[in-house]
């Protein structure tokens, strides 16, 4: 966690950027997310309109008024049953009348009696008489000699025009059970269909079971086939001479969409559509009613925008918050380490006061040059990591004599003495600084050996022994690391005390010079 926080902290910039860019994509998954939801929506409510247009369509139907009268005059009327057996001559009186009364319902055309050969017996109606036609090919009649009601859709052979058949059979006895032997038949126009599929925005649909489209609310649509228009399906659909001649000489043409329910892209925009069965006992299969609605004009863009927009300050405004805790969670982390270190550096200040203390006091206790420089040499060692090392002092004839060398073994060893001025020893000797000398640069120690082999040191310490103005001597410390602030600190301590306790033990041994002249 701190580790994260320091890098969001640190770079900021680039968190920001990041975020933005997580914010902006998680703003459009949530615009997706929300028109999905609202898509789903509005297809399930399309789906229940299917569903209660097919159910009143069927009242309208199978169920209606119409249809009633047509089963019960089949169950009940005796001169139905005469003519339907041929016991009297067509287009007699009574069954004139009957047809008469059913002509006059609302929608209907015509109406005609079929006996049990196929034969239309009795007919009354609007436009040529069916009197004498064999419709036994019909599957309204089929299906009535089969004791059961049906609508069915076709559009006429020579009119072209698009009508519903309400077939019930005529029955032997007044009893339901009974078997038929013939039909009652009234041909009804599709107004109250083309009426019923006219909803509000929405585009209704009804597909025959062979995916014709029988009636719409876009005239431009009638006639065309769901599906791909393969030759074994028009050939099916011409056998059927249910469409009249429609397809004759023209294939159908295939609907833009697809039909089956979900949301369909058309045209570039999305289109929910949804279907329901209208049960009209046909042979062939189930009639569909398909309502279409597009979603661009009851989804606005402005819904999906107002999600997005306030996905994305909601995710920013996160963002900041959480930035603001992560900030304040390094603050902490770094006032903590800020604090550790501080107490970590007064503990080794007080560590290496302890120990430069220890290192005075040994200063102290050696008597001679050499002896001072067999400490200062040794006390390096520890302290600032140094692996060879030597110290020199003034001689009384101004020269520098060595006093001490340390792990300076092999071929070449240091000088005994050096001249003030002389090599780069010298030359330090003679200036008034501490010298750092990188890798490379010759001085008086060399190669540094061990068991691990020889190593060139990465620095080398170089200093004149100084306490006030004179000259005591100089020192030159190799190291396999390159000195720091805290090395630089204690090597300038141990020359001080290498200083004055060089200065006391030239003034210890004055008054014995004296003394002896």
């Amino acid at each position: 966690m701190n580790a994260i926080a320091r890098r969001v902290v640190e770079q900021t910039w680039s968190a920001l950027a990041a975020w933005l860019l997580l914010a902006l994509a998680l703003a459009w998954l949530a615009g997706e997310l929300v028109t999905s939801m609202r898509e789903q929506e509005r297809l399930a409510h399309l789906q229940a309109e299917a569903v209660r247009r097919s159910g009143e369509l069927t009242a309208q139907t199978v169920n209606s008024h119409l249809m009633g009268a047509l089963n019960l005059l089949g169950l009940i009327d005796a001169a139905l049953k005469r003519e339907a057996r041929g016991e009297q001559p067509p287009n007699g009186e009574d069954v004139r009348r009957l047809l008469e009364i059913i002509a006059q319902l609302p929608h209907v055309d015509s109406a005609f009696v079929v006996d049990g050969g196929g034969m239309v017996r009795s007919s009354l109606g609007s436009g040529r008489s069916s009197t004498g036609l064999d419709v036994r090919f019909r599957p309204y009649f089929q299906t009535a000699m089969t004791g059961r009601e049906s609508v069915y859709a076709a559009v006429g052979s020579t009119s072209g025009n698009r009508t519903l058949y309400f077939a019930a059979p005529i029955r032997q006895e007044a009893a339901a059970a009974s078997p038929a032997i013939g039909a009652i038949v009234a041909r009804v126009g599709l107004t109250p269909v083309d009426r019923l599929l006219a909803g509000q925005g929405e585009i209704g649909l009804l597909l025959s079971p062979q995916g014709v489209v029988f009636a719409a609310s876009r005239p431009d649509w009638i006639g065309h086939l769901a599906g791909s228009a393969t030759p074994e399906r028009i050939a099916a659909i011409r056998d059927l001479k249910q469409f009249g001649g429609m397809f004759e000489e023209e294939s159908p043409s295939p609907l833009p969409l697809a039909v089956d329910d979900g949301v369909r892209l058309v045209d570039g925009r999305r289109q929910a559509v949804a279907g329901a069965a209208v049960r009209w006992n046909d042979p062939g299969g189930e009639w569909r009613l398909v309502l279409v609605e597009d979603l661009s004009r009851t989804l606005p863009p402005g819904e999906r925008l107002a999600a997005m927009a306030a996905a994305f300050a909601t995710i920013v405004m996160l963002g900041l918050l959480a930035y603001v805790a992560l900030r304040s969670r390094y603050r902490q982390y770094t006032a903590t380490r800020q604090l550790d270190a501080y107490a970590k550096a007064q503990a080794m200040a007080v560590q290496r006061k302890e120990r430069l203390a220890a290192v005075g006091l040994k200063l102290q206790q050696a008597r001679t040059p050499a002896a001072l420089a067999r400490v200062f040499l040794s006390e390096s060692a520890d302290l600032l990591g140094g692996l060879q090392g030597v110290v020199y002092v003034t001689a009384a004839d101004g020269s520098l004599r060595l006093a001490a060398s340390y792990a300076c073994t092999g071929e070449s060893p240091p000088p005994a003495t050096l001249a003030v001025g002389e090599g780069l020893l010298g030359q330090c000797a003679a200036g008034q600084e501490v010298r750092v000398l990188a890798s490379g640069t010759t001085g008086v120690v060399g190669m540094i050996r061990s068991g691990l082999g020889e190593h060139l040191p990465v620095a080398v310490l170089m200093a004149p022994v100084r306490h006030q103005q004179p000259l005591l001597g100089a020192v030159e410390i190799a190291l396999l690391e390159a000195p720091d602030s805290v090395i630089r600190e204690q090597f300038d301590e141990l020359l001080r005390l290498l200083a004055m306790n060089l200065e006391l033990a030239a003034l210890a041994a004055e008054p014995k010079q004296g003394n002896g002249a």
